[in-house]
């Protein structure tokens, strides 16, 4: 593939339209965490903006529910200009994430998480990891901080 025709490669990148609701998709694995802002036009999810972040030494000692929760709340603090006061729903893999604020009595770090999302209307929805691919691409390649 020549350097012209990536460009026109899906996924392109779309300016985003404020009026229309965004989605978010989160990734996590023990190298990275990774996250796609998109908004749906016409049943086509539109990625708006990408981000992914390697994990530091620390938090790859992170227990699985904390890396996917760290992912979040990375993503969030990141777009948080596209987070207004519209609901934002968040796609996840990992099905105890849609469960944060349960699991957040039984852990320090996820109780501080949970409190800092509370400020923003969002809904954890799971969805499978064959369908969360650019998500997952994200936070599975090696990435610079």
């Amino acid at each position: 593939m020549d350097l012209k025709s990536r460009p026109f490669m899906q996924p392109v990148l779309r300016p985003a339209d404020y009026s229309l609701p965004f989605c978010l998709a989160v990734d996590a694995s023990d190298l990275a965490v990774g996250a796609t802002l998109f908004q749906v036009v016409e049943n086509i999810e539109h990625p708006v903006c990408f981000y992914s972040k390697k994990l530091d030494i620390h938090q790859k000692r992170y227990s699985t529910i904390e890396k996917e929760a760290l992912g979040l709340v990375l993503a969030v603090r990141y777009f948080s200009l596209y987070l207004g006061t519209g609901v934002v729903t968040v796609y996840t893999d990992h099905n105890p994430l849609t469960f944060l604020q349960r699991m957040a009595n039984h852990n320090q770090k996820l109780l501080r998480w949970s409190l800092e999302l509370q400020q923003y209307n969002i809904d954890i929805v799971h969805r499978a990891g064959k369908d969360n691919l650019l998500s997952d691409l994200l936070s599975r390649t090696p990435v610079s901080e």
